[in-house]
């Protein structure tokens, strides 16, 4: 059975409070809590298929970083995190 967008993000957002729960410092901290608010932000999209939720959150992140003018550093760890996460949320 396809995954829903919903309980993707659901999955998503699971592994991502794992390895908060986990973190160590505090840049880490603030990229998991950035990723999980912008997910839960698109928990509601309608749509099915994990690679297509995957597709999808990708370019809406890199617009967010871009027109939030996150400096290019955060930018990177936080698209480094998004597919460490993506990873490990099989």
């Amino acid at each position: 059975m396809t995954m829903t967008f919903s309980e993707r993000a659901d999955q998503l957002c699971d592994t991502l409070r794992e390895m908060e729960h986990q973190a160590e410092e505090g840049d880490e901290l603030f990229y998991c809590a950035y990723l999980l608010g912008l997910l839960g932000l698109h928990s509601s999209v309608e749509g099915e298929g994990k690679e297509a939720f995957d597709q999808n959150f990708t370019a809406v992140l890199n617009e967010t970083l871009e027109v939030e003018g996150v400096v290019e550093a955060d930018q990177e760890n936080i698209t480094v995190l998004w597919q460490s996460v993506c990873a490990k949320a099989v």
